[in-house]
């Protein structure tokens, strides 16, 4: 049984999203020197206690919810309190300040590409933006949690901008084949997300989710259509001789996967249909990965 913090901070997510930064930069260039090697681990590092927060701060928000849905969540089965979940959650964003800090200085006093390594500051901020309009229910908030598929698109669009942050590590925002992988990552992102809100329906009663507000069925529809979508950018790369076209075929287990999601949204497995959806993406992005580092 993993310990109550890294259940609270969902670990292995973060783990996940710490190495999204290094497929980003890694699809930008494959040999780094020694500065670039430690600016994308200060990234990752970034990423990864920024996730470990916003989860923290998820189960803060809702531990009354996770009651009914997940009573095995850290909260609710008394592994931890508010209190403590809190100030574990406090932490961890305080720690993902400190990496962006110290990439920062890096970047200013090893780097000579300062002023194109910059983007990183904004893309964390709007990391930042998206968390607070996402989990914070005050005025100022959008409160895009509660407004079904703006909440799926905002959970997406920070999935797909961490691979942007990997790039802007190593000063490569501008490659047009990073955009495209953190599109695949977005749209099979969205898909899950609207999939889980499906699996989690019936104890959200405090949200309007897309599947509360066009039933399930449309939901699992409009989930397939994004997973549909998904196969283009996936394919794009290799047909624009981005990458080589041979190397299509290290897409093919994730495809299938994608492809295997249909017949469970159907059959209304929606555990099962998430799941896959992660896997995908993450053999997606194992894909562009190995079609980078594999020479001809």
């Amino acid at each position: 049984m993993a310990h109550p913090i890294w259940q609270l901070l969902r670990g292995g997510n973060a783990l996940v999203g710490a190495s999204t930064v290094v497929v980003g930069a890694v699809m930008v260039k494959t040999n780094f020197t020694t500065i670039e090697f430690t600016l994308v681990l200060l990234h990752a590092c970034c990423v990864a206690t920024f996730m470990g927060a916003w989860n923290a701060f998820n189960d803060v928000f809702d531990h009354e919810v996770d009651a009914k849905n997940h009573p095995e969540r850290p909260i609710p089965s008394g592994a931890l309190t508010l209190i403590q979940a809190k100030a574990i959650g406090r932490a961890s964003f305080l720690l993902s300040i400190v990496s962006l800090l110290a990439a920062m200085t890096v970047a200013a006093l090893y780097s000579e590409n300062l002023a194109s390594w910059l983007p990183s500051i904004g893309i964390w901020f709007l990391a930042f933006l998206l968390m607070f309009h996402y989990e914070m229910v005050v005025p100022a908030s959008f409160m895009l949690k509660h407004k079904g598929l703006m909440g799926n698109l905002a959970v997406s669009l920070l999935v797909g901008i961490v691979i942007v942050f990997g790039a802007a590590a190593v000063n490569g925002i501008a490659n047009p084949l990073v955009w495209i992988v953190a599109l695949v990552a977005m749209l099979v992102n969205a898909a899950r997300e609207i999939v889980k809100d499906i699996e989690d329906e019936a104890g959200d009663i405090d949200r309007e989710t897309l599947p509360k507000v066009v039933g399930a069925e449309r939901a699992r529809a409009f989930a397939q259509l994004l997973i549909i979508a998904s196969f283009i950018p996936i394919v794009a790369p290799y047909a624009r001789e981005m990458l080589p076209m041979e190397y299509l075929l290290l897409q093919c287990p994730a495809m299938l996967v994608l492809i295997s999601v249909k017949p469970k949204l159907y059959r209304g497995e929606d555990y099962s249909a998430q799941r896959s959806l992660r896997m995908a993406m993450l053999l997606g992005l194992s894909g562009f990965l190995a079609s980078v580092l594999i020479p001809l």
